[in-house]
């Protein structure tokens, strides 16, 4: 149970005497702890944000929390309980998850093997969710080393890491293709289409093809797990993929790393499963995940719920509890920095003028946008040097503001809490 505020605690402490011929027990008076006082600086933050929430572009469904990091303290809240969309906050909660199960240095590996009939091979897909066109076509020239140009090579495709693409649950139609595609083993980083294998086999075929060998695509099968490649590429890591989820929000990413957590906790990698694997992690983290909804890993879904609360407790985690766990989430080039990089870059108008751009280059925080939903968590320090963890999340965002002018505001409420405006 957290409390804002202050506490007060009295003890009795009772020494005994003993003397030759009798005892004599003397009593020490009750004598008042010190008690816990809040800084100046945390009052005044409060009174602002109370003032500054009043603000049209905001509107009335908000939740948050501003939490002392290193205390626990709540400086400042309202409706931190209530359940929210979160929006792509929600890969705050797959970044944890992900570190959490597997070793930041851990790579995912795209493979080819040969099969017992000449002239086909097996491209198999290892959810590589940076895989690039680059890294397609340089496995190709390592298979074409290795095969006879002589004759026809038939390209089959293990796609069995994942199950058959479908949309996550409380995905809108509109989504595909636009922020995301279906979710598959193998795909391209930046293909948001309807089909993304279909356009990484076709780019590790034609690439044969181009090198001199007469190729064409297969069927799909499964390749036994104790087969021995032919040739293999494992260029990215999770780190990488951590790194790029949270500073450009990458949905394919954070939707392929949603499915990896499962494997790593012997769960089915399907909706149902990871979200079932994410719960059960977070629980073993020691997080009360009570009224929460996890649908998908990258908060596209207008099924997922957070609450303030929650995601405060979650950043006090990776960043003050077990800081070096979690410490790719905080390293350069991940987690947005206020006015200098990712989705919190000058280029979307984030700290750029007052009243946020005092707060430039000192908040690291994940937004998160859904046409109705603007939400904005992450860490800062106060006007006296102390960390505090944050979330915003605003739902049914006011339609008579553009959604630029509710986001500032929010930048506003996070700069308040650095004690510069």
């Amino acid at each position: 149970m957290y409390e804002s505020g202050t506490w007060l605690s009295t003890r009795v402490l009772t020494t005994a005497a003993v003397f030759a011929l009798g005892a004599v027990f003397t009593t020490v008076p009750a004598q008042a702890e010190d008690t816990p006082s809040v800084p100046s600086s945390e009052m005044s933050m409060g009174t602002k944000l109370t003032t500054r929430l009043k603000n049209k572009a905001i509107g009335n469904d908000l939740a948050y929390v501003v939490m002392d990091a290193l205390s626990q303290r709540i400086v400042a809240s309202k409706n931190g309980d209530k359940p929210m969309l979160p929006a792509s906050n929600m890969k705050i909660i797959t970044a944890t998850n992900v570190l959490s199960t597997m070793a930041p240095t851990k790579t995912f590996t795209t493979a080819v093997f040969p099969e017992s009939t000449s002239g086909r091979v097996v491209l198999q897909g290892g959810g590589d969710p940076l895989l690039t066109k680059r890294n397609l076509k340089a496995l190709a020239t390592k298979v074409a080393a290795l095969v006879d140009h002589s004759q026809p090579l038939i390209v089959d495709t293990d796609l069995n890491m994942f199950p058959e693409p479908t949309n996550g649950p409380g995905w809108t139609k509109r989504y595909i293709p636009s922020v995301v595609s279906p979710v598959t083993p193998l795909g391209i980083y930046g293909d948001y289409s309807r089909n993304p294998t279909d356009y990484a086999i076709n780019t590790f075929i034609t690439e044969l093809n181009r090198l001199g060998i007469q190729t064409s695509r297969g069927i799909e099968l499964d390749v036994a797990a104790d087969s021995i490649p032919l040739a293999s590429i494992s260029p990215h890591t999770v780190a990488d993929a951590v790194h790029i989820m949270l500073l450009d929000s990458e949905n394919n990413v954070a939707e392929i790393l949603f499915r990896h957590v499962a494997i790593a906790t012997l769960h089915p990698a399907t909706w149902q499963g990871a979200a079932e694997a994410a719960l059960a992690n977070l629980n073993a983290l020691g997080l009360n995940t009570a009224n929460l909804r996890l649908a998908d890993g990258s908060g596209l879904s207008r099924a997922d719920r957070l609450t303030a609360i929650f995601l405060a407790n979650v950043l006090r985690l990776v960043s003050t509890t077990d800081p070096t766990r979690f410490s790719v989430m905080f390293e350069p080039g991940s987690m947005p920095t206020s006015g200098v990089d990712g989705t919190l870059k000058a280029k979307f108008h984030r700290y750029t003028s007052a009243p946020s751009s005092c707060a430039k280059g000192n908040i690291r925080a994940k937004t998160g946008t859904l046409h109705d939903t603007i939400t904005l968590s992450g860490t800062t320090h106060d006007a006296d040097g102390q960390l505090k963890v944050f979330s915003f999340l605003v739902n049914n965002r006011p339609t008579q503001v553009i959604p630029l002018r509710t986001r500032q505001a929010i930048d506003g409420l996070a700069a308040t809490i650095t004690g510069c405006w």
